[in-house]
């Protein structure tokens, strides 16, 4: 099965950068009508199943479609409102059951006003009715089409309890909308997978000039267990291949939000939506096809649970690598406390230094391609402690003291090729939030540009020091070189797309240039600091903005909305995901840990630990860099959506590696050096 070309073909086309192997678009549109046949709750686990269902995959473009809303669930109200208002829509009540659907009364949903409500009570921005507004003569063919194809009154016309295909292949039907009915839970299974068969076959029958579109819409229970559902599209253009869209840019992956667009083909119309000025602009983007042409159903299929697979595993995984690491480091530094040899000094500093592994191994694992081998969960826990160890293991016999800078070296080169790469190494890796939760589909996510600012910044500032004694111009000068090459792989549309990180990553290093040049800072020279970083910022967005709006990312999105005025329901959502890490105890102990980390790069004589302030004043660039790291992990926490978790995260990947490297080697103070150097000083 893993050793079958048609499987190495499918799974080199899925993790392959945006731009690689694509049909040209140009040669791609769409027919006179489309057909949504939307099925809560079918997976890839049904079509290996079902030999009907297997039987339609040699004759579509496959791919796996995330069907994430706005709410912690994705029951079928939540998807069919999805439809509806082209953006994520909060449909369920949190921690309740899956409900009925609403039915019709005199023409109308049931209690409509309430799913209105509950987009503004939640601030999503979703205008539901927006497919029935936009798009003339859509017909709804079931109880969630009925949803789907509502206006923003809730009024439902062009509307059949039951599929009528007489109807469905008139003209009376522009396109349509079917609720094939959810997946039952057990029994009747095999019938309903044979149900959706013969209605996908039946619909590309009555309408011959057609798309017809087979896709999972939710999930069935509020409780059932989250993965990428089925994506098929009828008849294939130039032979099967494998649906994509620009919201994800992965080739075999597709978002809920996405059909929508696909129905609309950009004639969406402008709705208010309750609790908001205006309309949030469309989430999803047209489908279209690309990469290699497949041949093999079972390869195809045993493709997508491999994919399914690859984003089941990492976050339950990395809580247990975490917790291994973090055991084994107590357990070591005990065992220092208590002897003080030398045997316990290196074990020690080998844990801490496999800490910083981690946070490579978490990207290179995904080249191990884990998720085909036996055990995916398993073996990708073995594949990461290994990755981190060997890390660990060679930066410490061959450069010793330095150790630890050579793990942030080589984590500041690795991220840098991926973000060029298009970043294949972060999707599916524990670090990117991966399609099941509907987080990043491209580019860096929090985590990662937290890898990399610390990377970046300590390798800026070693560079800097070596050439300090030259020439504090050119210390300088090899700071904004080495940081704003991070700065552009990070922000760069098409690498890592980072609209978050480059507002936290800017002003750090141009704190760390100026503090390298000038050796102090002025209030003044602070000030013009955060104004240069928020031109940089803004001009970046600009551009992108000024991009056709299909091509534009979350940076010109933003812009978009800025200049309509819509801005306000994304900040809330923003401020409070940034809050809900203080929901839990976790959160308020990352937040002390963040702010005792400031406090000792600030007031290093608070820290009870000789061998820290020692090292502190032992050279001129150890203060700028960690003032720099500390700059930018609060700008992170005020402005980014991960909050107190970001800052959370340098600290975790900075911290063992500066422990580390306070085990391995002892300081001396040079008395060239003053502690008090470096301050801010108003003038």
């Amino acid at each position: 099965m893993a050793g079958s070309a048609a499987t190495a073909t499918a799974s080199t086309a899925y993790a392959a950068s945006p731009a690689d192997q694509q049909v040209p678009r140009a040669n791609q549109s769409l027919l006179a009508k489309v057909i949504v046949v939307g099925v809560p709750g079918l997976t890839w686990y049904d079509v290996k199943g079902s030999p009907d269902l297997t039987a339609l995959v040699n004759q579509s473009h496959v791919g796996s479609i995330t069907v994430k809303t706005a709410g912690p669930h994705t029951c079928p109200v939540d998807g069919w409102l999805t439809i509806s208002a082209g953006t994520r829509a909060w449909g369920n009540v949190p921690d309740q059951a899956c409900g009925d659907l609403p039915g019709l009364v005199d023409g109308k949903v049931q209690n409509w006003q309430t799913y209105v409500d509950r987009q503004a009570e939640h601030h999503t921005g979703a205008p539901l009715g927006r497919l029935g507004e936009s798009r003339d003569r859509v017909c709804g063919f079931g109880p969630g089409a009925a949803i789907a194809v509502a206006r923003t009154d809730g009024t439902v016309s062009n509307w059949e309890p039951t599929v009528d295909l007489a109807k469905l292949g008139s003209t009376s039907c522009r396109d349509a909308v079917i609720d094939a009915g959810a997946m039952p839970l057990r029994e009747g299974r095999d019938e309903a997978r044979k149900r959706v068969a013969e209605l996908v076959k039946q619909a590309k029958a009555a309408a011959v000039d057609s798309w017809v579109l087979l896709v999972g819409v939710s999930q069935v229970t509020a409780n059932a267990h989250q993965e990428p559902l089925v994506a098929m599209q009828l008849p294939p253009d130039n032979g099967p291949r494998w649906l994509t869209s620009d919201s994800t840019r992965r080739p075999g992956l597709i978002q809920l939000t996405d059909v929508t667009a696909t129905v609309l083909r950009g004639e969406a119309k402008p709705i208010d939506p309750a609790g908001a000025e205006k309309d949030s602009p469309l989430d999803g983007n047209e489908i279209f096809f690309t990469g290699d042409q497949h041949t093999d159903a079972s390869a195809v299929i045993e493709d997508r649970l491999d994919t399914n697979e690859r984003f089941e595993h990492p976050r339950p995984v990395l809580i247990a690598v975490a917790m291994t690491l973090l055991v084994a480091q107590l357990a070591a530094l005990g065992w220092f406390l208590i002897t003080r040899s030398r045997r316990a000094r290196s074990t020690s500093e080998f844990t801490l230094l496999a800490q910083g592994g981690f946070f490579i191994a978490v990207f290179l694992s995904t080249a191990t391609v884990w998720w085909r081998w036996p055990s995916p969960g398993l073996s990708l826990y073995c594949v990461v402690l290994a990755i981190s160890a060997a890390f660990a293991g060679l930066a410490k016999a061959f450069l010793k003291q330095y150790a630890g800078l050579g793990i942030l070296l080589a984590a500041y080169a690795i991220l840098l090729v991926d973000g060029v790469l298009g970043t294949p190494l972060q999707f599916g890796s524990m670090f990117a939030d991966g399609p099941v939760i509907g987080g990043r589909f491209y580019g860096f996510g929090n985590s990662t540009f937290a890898t990399l600012a610390v990377a970046a910044l300590v390798t800026a500032g070693w560079v800097a020091q070596k050439l300090l004694d030259r020439s504090r111009m050119q210390a300088a000068l090899a700071v904004l070189i080495i940081g704003g090459l991070a700065i552009i792989v990070d922000g760069k549309p098409g690498w890592g797309t980072d609209f978050g990180g480059i507002i936290a990553l800017t002003p750090a290093v141009l704190l760390l240039a100026w503090l390298t040049w000038r050796g102090s800072i002025s209030l003044k020279a602070l000030i013009g600091i955060g104004i240069a970083g928020v031109v940089a910022v803004s001009a970046v967005a600009f551009l992108d903005y000024l991009r056709p709006a299909d091509q534009r990312s979350h940076f010109g999105t933003f812009v978009a909305r800025l200049l309509d005025g819509d801005v306000g329901d994304v900040l809330i959502r923003k401020l409070q995901m940034s809050a809900s890490f203080f929901y839990a105890p976790a959160g308020w102990f990352m937040l002390a840990g963040v702010v005792l980390a400031m406090i000792a790069t600030v007031w290093p004589n608070k820290v009870p630990f000789e061998s820290y302030r020692r090292y502190y004043v032992s050279r001129p660039m150890i203060r700028p860099t960690l003032l720099a790291l500390s700059t930018c992990g609060l700008v992170g926490m005020l402005l980014n959506d991960a909050g107190v978790a970001l800052p959370a995260i340098m600290t975790g990947f900075a911290l063992p590696l500066l422990v580390a490297h306070l085990l391995a080697i002892g300081v001396e103070t040079p008395a060239t050096v003053s502690p008090e150097s470096h301050l801010v000083q108003e003038s």
